[in-house]
């Protein structure tokens, strides 16, 4: 039986991730798969942090189990078939008595809501919350066109997320191995989470653990959650066979973790070959530049672009770090395909293929082909040799060195959404399977 939910968390606290723990522990059923960690349209202004929703399907299950975690001591098997079906009146009164304890209800902006189905729905509503927004009137009308049943506290807004996320089609998955210390973990020193973010970096297939230029350790979360920290991995295997004695040596205090299957790294959220460019949308598109990067107070930069759908904007934040570096060096007429977010005729860009630079020549004074010596300028049309004094009309054009190279480039850890896959991810992703085989 799926249950899900979404909207449970403040910036002040909590976390849904965690919170999806509570109910698996209360209810004693097994996992059938993973739970899942579903990210939806990254551009939402509702959102909490990374606009992540939750499910989970429980049962009593059969088939070779698996570990997946650990919540108080007792330990979380997966399995890959049902067995036997629970309640749906139960789940739904646990899922709601651990909703109504630990979600963060005093927030005006936090509004719960729990989906409960005996099914996957379409991936209809997941594409939709993915890539662009969805009312919580049509999301109860799906739920209910799709024999699921749900409940809203307060506005019950988190019905979208928690209905898309039983949408999620699994195209394109990944893992993400979440620790936990309810309330709050204890506060750690950077040198600390530095330490164990490299550590990290040694399990395989993990990505954005750290970053190393800017001495940023990703795994770590920015607010006072419940979450001590986050691994992110390709396969779940490595993972949970590392994290465990991980664990035995940090002298950091935990009291559950749990891996997720997601949708992480997976683009999910772009649409490609826009039309038209649309409010809170994310998109790739490819085109040329226009003019010459300017930027503005907060080492923010901006580019003209062209597009086949319109002239926009292109923007590199100061978020993004060294990747504003690569961006200054465009010029009139490179091609490049870009990916990002459109908000106010700006897209801010999350990576770029630079495809093609333009050839820029640059004008300087004749070589005296008499002497070999640079001649100088006398006015208009006119070069002199200081040496020989030899005279030339017509000055010599060079083609200018760029320090762009046509390439693929990502902004740093530091700047990258969770859905987003960054294209250091490609070769091992291809390799692992998870990119998308099918347009959603």
């Amino acid at each position: 039986m799926f249950v899900a939910l979404d909207d449970t968390d403040s910036r002040e606290g909590m976390c849904t991730t965690f919170l999806l723990t509570e109910i698996i522990r209360r209810s004693e059923l097994d996992v059938i798969g993973f739970p899942q960690l579903v990210r939806l349209n990254p551009a939402i202004e509702y959102k909490t942090r990374g606009n992540g929703a939750l499910v989970v399907n429980l049962a009593k299950g059969k088939g070779a189990q698996t570990v997946i975690g650990k919540l108080d001591g007792r330990e979380i098997r997966s399995y890959p078939e049902v067995l036997e079906e629970p309640s749906v009146d139960a789940l739904m009164e646990l899922s709601r008595d651990a909703v109504m304890e630990f979600s963060e209800l005093g927030s005006p902006d936090t509004n719960p809501g729990i989906v409960i189905s005996g099914h996957r729905f379409p991936r209809e509503l997941y594409r939709e919350s993915v890539q662009g927004e969805v009312s919580i009137e049509h999301a109860e009308n799906f739920i209910i066109e799709n024999g699921g049943i749900f409940l809203k506290v307060k506005s019950g807004r988190g019905i979208i997320g928690a209905a898309a996320a039983i949408s999620w089609p699994m195209l394109s998955t990944t893992y993400e191995l979440l620790v936990y210390r309810y309330p709050k973990p204890e506060r750690m020193e950077a040198s600390l989470k530095e330490s164990i973010a490299r550590r990290c970096e040694s399990i395989p297939g993990t990505f954005n653990n750290f970053d190393p230029h800017n001495r940023y350790a990703a795994i770590f979360p920015r607010e006072r959650t419940p979450v001590v920290f986050g691994i992110r991995g390709v396969e779940y295997e490595p993972i949970l066979e590392a994290v465990p004695e991980l664990l035995k040596s940090l002298p950091i205090a935990h009291d559950r973790y749990l891996i997720f299957s997601t949708n992480q790294g997976s683009d999910d959220h772009i649409i490609h070959n826009p039309e038209k460019f649309t409010e809170n949308c994310s998109y790739e598109a490819t085109g040329h530049v226009e003019g010459l990067p300017r930027n503005i107070e907060g080492s923010h930069y901006f580019v003209g672009f062209r597009t086949e759908a319109g002239t926009i904007d292109l923007a590199a934040f100061e978020p993004t770090k060294e990747f504003r570096e690569r961006f200054r060096d465009l010029k009139p007429d490179d091609e490049l395909r870009v990916f990002g977010t459109y908000r106010r005729g700006t897209l801010n860009v999350e990576k770029m293929e630079v495809m093609s630079v333009s050839r820029i020549f640059v004008r300087s004074s004749p070589v005296c082909e008499s002497c070999g010596n640079l001649m100088e300028s006398r006015g208009h049309m006119d070069y002199r040799c200081r040496n020989c004094r030899r005279k030339e009309d017509l000055p010599r054009y060079r083609l200018q060195e760029r320090a762009l190279v046509p390439g693929k480039y990502d902004v740093p850890v530091i700047a990258r959404r969770h859905i987003s896959r960054p294209y250091e991810l490609e070769k091992v992703a291809w390799k692992a399977g998870i990119l998308n085989r099918v347009p959603l």
